[in-house]
């Protein structure tokens, strides 16, 4: 059972020069009767995600699928997966 979305924390600039926040969802958290496993996206390189200066390591963030959202913003680079047991939910936001 799909518990989470793995998610790295983006930055961009929009067009009126604000600094804005999407998330792009590297992968799941799963569960199941053996305990929790995480399922990477195989084309993901956590090499290109910019890190925080002076950080060694890459923070990502769990979104807990279960809850219900009413703001969401969509990863449309997404494809679904056959493993995940579940429909991939847009990352929330």
């Amino acid at each position: 059972m799909k518990k989470y979305d793995l998610c790295v924390r983006m930055s961009y600039t929009d067009k009126n020069g604000d600094t804005k926040t999407s998330w792009e969802n590297v992968g799941v958290m799963m569960e199941n009767g053996n305990g929790p496993y995480i399922l990477i996206k195989p084309w993901v390189n956590f090499a290109g995600f910019p890190r925080e200066e002076g950080r060694n390591h890459l923070i990502i963030s769990l979104f807990d699928h279960s809850e219900q959202r009413t703001s969401r913003n969509t990863d449309k680079s997404a494809e679904s997966n056959p493993d995940e047991q579940a429909s991939e939910e847009p990352i929330p936001f």
